[in-house]
């Protein structure tokens, strides 16, 4: 009896990305099956082989471009994946792109709207995104999975490189360092709580930043605050869990415009930390089914800033209380139902050719 061929999968731009781990987590889901033969396409292109021998391509982040090049590029492989009738995957990441808006990139979504056989979201706010209305029928919910394993057990001692006391709190941002993320609106309300309640406490960030104008402003900023440690480079993947253990909770303070899902949130939970976050879509979704989230709202930058400092204030509380162990526990809960393997049939349903 012949032996059923594996279905090939493309995923753009590439399987391994060292600041995003999502697709080399699905990735592993489906290839854990037996079923599937997964690719990345900047990766087959870098070897010289042809992605479009793929059966199912998952676009992700694909209506993003930065330059026109880019976009006319990235046209082409659409155009050419459309019209081999190839099935078409595509993840919305975002409501929009968090920093570009490159009008061309409007002309990239139109046809991952009217041509995809899947939209995919990760929160249910997804489904009242604007362009979204009219292609609902298409469009499927699945969160996002942990990131349980991700990260290997580290000997780094993060309060020893930051020359930071053993009973100071450490409040945590990590990742990359952007205009959305309002670092600089986190800075401005660590100090006020600070100052007041938590003079002992220690605001770290870490991650690359970026454009440079926008870490010298931060840089300015943090030299007049105490108890602020800057750390504006890549964190490796095998330097995450030391940073991830040595935080009392997180704290991530996204823009509304265009952020959808926090994968910080998921990867705090995937550890068992808590974190500060406004309610954007997929902490909404979390916090449905288990309150371990310190979230809060805001309507203007210095609203934010104030409901920011107001949400940090209780979870240091909690912390000295001993309270905020409950969020801990409630989060790995949380993630251990929507884990990979938890919602493994919905995944695999998006590549059923």
């Amino acid at each position: 009896m012949k032996k059923e061929s594996k279905v090939k999968v493309c995923f753009f731009p590439e399987l391994e990305n060292s600041t995003n781990l999502f697709l080399a987590n699905l990735v592993r889901l489906l290839e854990q099956t037996g079923n599937y033969e997964c690719s990345g396409f900047y990766d087959l292109v870098g070897k010289r082989l042809s992605p479009y021998r793929c059966d199912v391509f998952h676009f992700n982040w694909f209506d993003q471009c930065e330059n026109f090049s880019s976009f006319v590029y990235r046209l082409f492989v659409l155009l050419r994946v459309i019209v081999s009738g190839k099935r078409i995957v595509w993840t919305v990441h975002n409501i929009e792109s968090h920093e570009v808006r490159a009008p061309y990139n409007r002309i990239l979504r139109f046809l991952l709207l009217h041509y995809s056989h899947v939209i995919h979201v990760m929160s249910e706010k997804s489904f009242d995104i604007p362009y979204l209305r009219r292609q609902l029928h298409k469009v499927k919910l699945i969160p996002h999975g942990d990131y349980f394993e991700s990260y290997p057990k580290s000997s780094l001692d993060v309060r020893a490189k930051f020359k930071i006391a053993e009973n100071a709190p450490i409040a945590l941002f990590l990742g990359a360092v952007r205009y959305y993320k309002n670092v600089d609106v986190l800075i401005n309300a660590f100090a006020q709580i600070r100052k007041t309640k938590f003079p002992e406490a220690v605001l770290l960030i870490c991650g690359k930043a970026s454009p440079k104008d926008y870490q010298d402003a931060l840089e300015d900023k943090i030299s007049t605050q105490e108890g602020v440690c800057f750390f504006p480079e890549f964190v490796p993947n095998e330097e995450v869990y030391a940073y991830l253990k040595s935080a009392a909770f997180l704290v991530t303070p996204y823009s509304y415009r265009s952020s959808l899902n926090s994968g910080t949130a998921l990867m705090a939970c995937s550890y068992e930390k808590t974190v500060v976050t406004p309610d954007i879509a997929n902490v909404v979704d979390i916090q449905k089914q288990s309150e371990c989230l310190y979230v809060y709202h805001y309507e203007s930058n210095q609203d934010h800033e104030n409901a920011l400092a107001l949400a940090m204030v209780q979870a240091f509380e909690d912390y000295y209380s001993g309270k905020i162990r409950e969020k801990e526990l409630a989060a790995m809960n949380y993630m251990k139902n929507n884990s990979w393997s938890a919602h493994c049939d919905e995944w695999i349903s998006l590549y059923r050719v």
